[in-house]
């Protein structure tokens, strides 16, 4: 049995240094979607092995509480075996004190009676030692003696009746001292009986106790294997419970991952430094824009406003050197007449992470930076994105010098979003 509490000890410890190992990957954030999908997938392992350990210690918890039923019920055998063996004794003792007072009381009276016969006999022997000393009454008592014949006949005949009387009163008591010495000797081996018996109910309540004691002794220790077990699986509800909220905690995460565009809105920086010089939905050559202008100068850093994934990165006739992000739920950033292009199609970039820069390519186009925002192939106005200190106000856009040698038409530009969505623009040819 203390080989099954140190083991419980040693599970204990063994728990404590597994919950910290499960408990350590949760305390580090996971860095891109990846990252937390790895971090649920681990955290619900964890979770799963706790599960199991839990069932495991709420078995031997059960098995223990069965142990500790089975020994309170032998317990409660045990104390009502004592307790009857204490009644009993109880009886047996108060019964050989009675012994010993009936004993006592025989034995005075006893004393009593041979004292009483003691003086009998020795007045007794008195008499003897008299009438042997006056001898028979013959012809000398006759002639010698006061008394006439017939008195001295009276008086010889009620000696021997008064020495009789004697005699019998001695053999009164003789039989009197025989009945109490029998009565004395069945009162010392009642009584010795009853010491035997006390001493075998004493002996058998020692017995008793002893194996309470044992019992006792058991119940505590499996009483502590339980305790260690049920401090073993509150330890680990505990960390199955913060696993749990761990769990819900990168789940949220991972939403708000997927949300942190649209959370964000209002809030995000722009794509470059600069100056507005045409609006969302504002006519230019006879269209409304879907995007916004931003006038800036040469070798500008172009950034992404926000964590997202790079679907196209290239040329795009009509919009030069253009970057389109994917921030997740449908929303992109489509970024155009860039100079240079300094990502790829497929890299993952965070918000504020350089893409490219601006330079003379740009004005081939426009007087700046295109920059526009979807929810799927739907523009959205960019200003209510950005932070409102972005751009905060509007610089006119100078009406452009027609070329007198190429006709002013109007052509469509389409970019193909995935899943088959086109991004229409309305340009100069």
């Amino acid at each position: 049995m203390t080989v099954g509490i140190h083991s419980a000890h040693i599970t204990c410890c063994c728990l404590a240094i597994l919950l910290c190992s499960l408990l350590l990957p949760a305390t580090c954030p996971a860095k891109g979607t990846e990252s937390t999908n790895g971090a649920i997938k681990t955290n619900r392992i964890h979770i799963g092995k706790l599960k199991q350990q839990i069932e495991h210690h709420l078995e031997k918890i059960r098995q223990n509480s069965e142990q500790e039923i089975s020994l309170l019920g032998e317990l409660k055998q045990i104390d009502e075996k004592l307790g009857a063996e204490k009644k009993k004794l109880a009886e047996l003792q108060q019964e050989l004190a009675e012994q010993h007072k009936l004993l006592a009381e025989k034995t005075s009276e006893l004393n009593q009676i041979s004292q009483t016969r003691d003086r009998v006999r020795r007045h007794l022997e008195k008499r003897l030692r008299s009438f042997y000393l006056m001898g028979k009454t013959g012809f000398l008592n006759i002639a010698f003696s006061r008394k006439n014949l017939p008195e001295l006949m009276l008086f010889d005949d009620a000696y021997k009746r008064m020495l009789q009387y004697d005699q019998a009163i001695i053999s009164r008591y003789r039989r009197t001292i025989a009945d109490l010495t029998q009565a004395k000797q069945d009162i010392e081996l009642q009584k010795n009986i009853l010491a035997g018996l006390v001493r075998q109910a004493e002996e058998e309540e020692q017995s008793l106790q002893a194996v309470r004691q044992e019992k006792s002794r058991l119940l505590t220790r499996i009483k502590s294997k339980k305790g260690l077990y049920e401090q073993a699986v509150r330890e680990m509800q505990r960390a199955e419970h913060d696993l749990t909220k761990t769990i819900t905690r990168l789940q949220r995460k991972k939403r708000n991952q997927k949300r942190g565009f649209l959370l964000n809105k209002g809030r995000l920086q722009g794509p470059v430094e600069g100056e507005l010089v045409v609006r969302f939905g504002q006519i230019v050559d006879d269209s409304p824009s879907k995007g916004i202008i931003i006038h800036t100068g040469d070798n500008t850093p172009v950034v992404s406003i926000y964590t997202g994934k790079v679907i196209f990165a290239g040329y795009k006739l009509g919009y030069g050197n253009m970057v389109i992000i994917d921030h997740g739920l449908g929303y992109y950033t489509i970024t155009a007449h860039l100079d240079d292009i300094t990502v790829n199609s497929g890299d993952r970039v965070l918000g504020g992470r350089q893409i490219g820069t601006t330079g003379d390519i740009a004005t081939l186009f426009s007087k700046g930076l295109y920059f526009e925002i979807r929810k799927n192939s739907t523009p959205l106005n960019p200003l209510k994105w950005l932070s409102a200190n972005a751009y905060p106000k509007l610089i006119p856009l100078p009406h452009p010098k027609l070329n007198d040698e190429l006709p002013l038409t109007t052509v469509r530009k389409r970019v193909i979003f995935p899943g088959g969505r086109n991004h229409m623009k309305t340009g100069k040819k």
